[in-house]
């Protein structure tokens, strides 16, 4: 029942094609000028609510903050920058158990690390920030930092 099934859907195409009309040429269509024509463009970067660049555009920062902030965004991108170059998980299964858990310990620990790095620079960041600008990071600045799992729950 299968093999006829899939054998009439795989030559129904054919059988219709060869039924078709060829023997009279067709006319070549005119396309009007005034038809409109949606062209889709490639984009080069994404922006999501949180990114570094809406939190930068968002303080309006001044000339004598830019060096915080790129102590901060650098921070931030070396904390992804490692999180992606870490080896997956199963990269370690064939290891005894008690270096698995090692292992994910020292993994956890630079993450750690990488977290108080970019502690210290939003504090950095923070401090040159006026009133307005550090209630703006207030609301924006945590997003701005990849958490790299689920949510945490409501406390």
């Amino acid at each position: 029942m299968r093999l006829s099934l899939w054998t009439t859907l795989l030559l129904l195409p054919t059988w219709a094609m060869a039924q078709a009309d060829t023997s009279t040429p067709t006319a070549p269509k005119v396309i009007s000028s005034s038809i409109r024509m949606m062209a889709i463009e490639p984009t080069q970067t994404v922006d999501f609510d949180g990114s570094l660049k809406q939190l930068r555009g968002r303080l309006q920062l001044t000339q004598a903050q830019q060096s915080a902030w790129t102590g901060y965004e650098k921070s931030v991108q070396a904390y992804s920058q490692h999180f992606f170059a870490e080896k997956p998980l199963s990269a370690t299964a064939s290891e005894p158990a008690p270096h698995q858990v090692e292992l994910l310990a020292e993994r956890l620990q630079a993450r750690v690390k990488a977290m108080q790095d970019i502690g210290r620079e939003a504090k950095a960041l923070y401090a040159v920030l006026d009133a307005q600008q550090q209630k703006t990071a207030d609301q924006h600045l945590l997003a701005s930092i990849p958490v790299f799992g689920n949510p945490p729950t409501g406390r």
